[in-house]
Parts: structure tokens; sequence; C-alpha cells
């Protein structure tokens, strides 16, 4: 079990307790082993019994301690389920909606026993919501397009929850001697704002034919799998213990282009891609571009590219194009012209505009961040710190909020400073009468 699930049950249970009323400290402890599980650079699964070493990690006492060794090897926390058999499973995926936090929850439940969507979704149709604590006409739409937005997404989780999985299984292939490359493909590659699954494509002398057996065997002992789901000579599926498949593919160079293209997608994208190819008298499959006179299994020489999707597109007569792109929104017909549009990079930002320090919830300094915003070549910032109104932050009241201002109110050395580009105009005078 990796450190994100860890810090995933601890969260889930915290969260829990909160909505059955429990004690704030001990679902604050929870909390606080939850960030301690996520930002710990140690795998903590690998010392759970250790437990000196254990209690060495910042945030984990005894009882969470007692918690995470009960999670390594169960799977899950005593506490967690059993408040899961008091309200139901579903009461979890509540979470996700936007503006529903354990408060609402709990109102919900005390209300009207609402512990999954479903029942939340009939409670809004029949109406049983207007009329309760926080529940105006706006925070029941809200739920409602929210519903609509989960059930779209049901089975998929966010790019940033999809990132952090492959980030740690890519530092995790790239320690085996004879990976070179490890390119996460699919909806994570394009940028989307959900992956349904992760597509890992792994390359060097490790993975070629016949050499990747031991590859293999290294790929399906990854520590935070929690089932297999399929195992062959360059290919292991499972799951993690957030449920997220992985399918990571191992291949040889000489075809780890033409695999990057096409499990990047999109699937129409891959379809005009190949009726193109076709036209001009090519296949296109996951090994090769090939010419279509020899088939799809034709002899080495049919291949016309492979190595790399650069090769590929030149070869259809087309510009490489950003996997952003890859949509099939006329990107084939624009990079066919020469003429795809500019995708934002990091290097296009000029500056932030959301930042919380850690006068709230944020965890650094103004001039901490105002340093970190000049190394990445920012022109301006600004400091959003949260108001009293969301108390649960750390929200500043007036009195704070001004002594903020003055403690760190003094001008950077580092930043220019600029007047403005319009001078300020003068008011103008009312014209004189004349006396005649």
């Amino acid at each position: 079990m990796d450190n994100l699930t860890l810090a995933r049950l601890l969260t889930e249970t915290g969260d829990l307790l909160e909505i059955s009323g429990g004690d704030p400290f001990r679902i604050r402890s929870y909390r606080r082993a939850a960030d301690a599980a996520e930002q710990s650079t140690v795998d903590l699964s690998a010392i759970a019994d250790d437990l000196p070493r254990l209690l060495e990690v910042p945030g984990i006492g005894k009882s969470m301690a007692a918690n995470i060794q009960a999670a390594v090897e169960t799977g899950s926390i005593p506490l967690r389920d059993e408040l899961l058999a008091r309200y139901s499973a579903g009461i979890l995926d509540l979470l996700k909606l936007p503006g529903m936090g354990p408060k609402t929850i709990a109102l919900l439940w005390d209300a009207a026993k609402i512990s999954s969507i479903d029942q939340l979704a009939e409670a809004i149709d029949a109406g049983r919501l207007a009329g309760l604590p926080r529940m105006g006409e706006k925070q029941i739409e809200k739920l409602r397009k929210g519903i609509e937005d989960f059930r779209k997404s049901a089975g998929r989780f966010r790019i940033d929850e999809a990132e952090e999985s492959a980030e740690r299984i890519i530092q995790y292939l790239l320690s085996f001697d004879g990976i070179d490359r490890v390119t996460p493909a699919g909806s994570l590659r394009r940028g989307r704002e959900t992956a349904g699954d992760l597509d890992l494509l792994v390359t060097g002398p490790a993975c070629e034919p016949d050499k990747a057996a031991a590859a293999v065997e290294y790929t399906a002992a990854y520590p935070g799998i929690r089932d297999i789901i399929a195992k062959g000579e360059n290919k292991v599926s499972f799951y993690l213990g957030n449920s997220l498949q992985v399918d990571v593919r191992l291949l040889p160079s000489s075809s780890y282009g033409a695999a990057l293209q096409y499990f990047t997608g999109s699937k129409m994208h891959n379809v005009s891609l190949r009726q193109r190819a076709l036209k001009m008298g090519y296949t296109l499959s996951e090994w090769s571009l090939g010419r279509l006179e020899d088939g799809p299994a034709g002899p080495a020489g049919s291949v016309v590219a492979a190595e790399t999707e650069e090769a590929i597109y030149a070869a259809l007569g087309m510009d490489w194009m950003p996997p952003e792109l890859r949509e099939n929104l006329g990107e084939i017909e624009a990079a066919a012209r020469h003429q795809l549009p500019h995708v934002i990079e990091q290097s296009d930002l000029r500056g932030d505009v959301h930042m919380h320090t850690h006068a709230t919830d944020g965890r650094n300094s103004i001039r901490e961040m105002a340093d970190a915003a000049l190394a990445r070549g920012y022109q301006y910032i600004a400091i959003t710190d949260h108001s009293k109104n969301l108390a649960m932050t750390n929200g500043l009241d007036a009195e704070r909020a001004l002594e903020h201002v003055q403690r760190n109110g003094r001008p950077h050395p580092r930043l220019p400073r600029h007047r403005s580009r319009h001078p300020r105009r003068r008011r103008a005078r009312p014209a004189q009468r004349s006396a005649h």
C-alpha cells in the first residue's frame, strides 16, 4: 500500500468522524496524519512494523501508527469500517460533490437519512431539501449539476490524482537497470481533466523482445498494487489501492514512437489518422507506419516510420502536434496545412492571482512565494488569503488581516516599482459663463 492510499484512508476516516459529530481534536489528528503520509518521502507501509521509526514521522502518534499498521494489514482502518457500516459506502461519494463537506452531509443525514448520490438525487427531485439550513435554491441547483457531472465521470480520476500515481510508478520503474524511459499516454498525456485509466509506455534494453521477463516481474512487484489484472510477456495490468487501473507496456525502442502515438489517442484522432494513412497507401498500427501493399505483417523493409511520433506525422505530410490537440477537432487538417495553433506552455505564464500564505491555509510566507515567482519569471502575484467567513481554513478577521498587511507590507527588494501607465487626470473645471 502506497502513501497516497494511506493518506486517502486517513482523510476518509477523519471526514466520516466529522459527519458523525466526533471530537474535533480527534478529527484533526486524522487529517494531520493524512498530510504526513502524503508528504512523507518514506514508504510508510515498508516501516509499518517498526513502531519507533514510524513514530519519528512528524504528525504520526501512537494511535495513528496503530491505524497505519491496521491499514497495511487489512486494507482499511477499523473506525472507517465502523462508520461506513453505520452510514454506507456511498456516503464517501457525497464528499466528491462541489460544496459538499462533512457538515453538510451530516445535515442531510440527520434531516433525511441521505447517504448516497442516488438518495440525494431522489431527495432533490422530490423537493425534500427545500427549507433545510444552507439549502437555498442556488445550492440545490449546484448539487443537481454536481450529481450530473459526477455520474458522467464515474470511474474516472482527476488529472492530478492520475499524475501523482503515474509519478510514483515512473520513479519505481526507472530504478530498474535497463529501463531508460517511461512515458504516460492516454488521457493524462493529452491533459484531459479526468482519466479512466493510466497507460505507461516503457522502453530500454530491458524491454527488448526475449529480455523483458525480469522487467515484467519487477513491474508486477510494485508496492502500490492492490490486484493484478493480467501479466504477459511485455505487459502488466493492475489496480492501485485507489482503484485506478494501470496498464504498463514494455516496448522495443524500434516501435516506441508508434506505440506512443497509438496509446495517446484520442480514439477519434487515431481513426482519422488511420484513414489518412490508408488514402496515402500506408497502414498505421501501434507497431509502425508501414506500406499498405506489404500488409500489416509485411517484411521489416515495409516499415516507413516507428521510432518517433515526429517521423510518423512527417511521413503522413503533417506537422507533429502537441498531445493536447489530438481530439479530432480539426487538428489533422491544420497539421497538414502547417497551421497548428500555439499551445500555452509554462513559459507563457506571467503571474499567479490565487495564492494563500501560512497566515491561513497555505504553507509559505509572502516573501517565499514572491521569491519563487521571481525565479519562474513572473511579473505579478496576488495574495488571496481566506477571510473569517471560512473559519475551517483559519480565515483572517479584520484585526489579523491588518497585522498581516503591516507585517508583510514592505516592498520586495527585487521587485520593480511600477508606475501607472496612465497619468492621473485632472478634474475638468466647469466652464466660465460670460458676463455678457
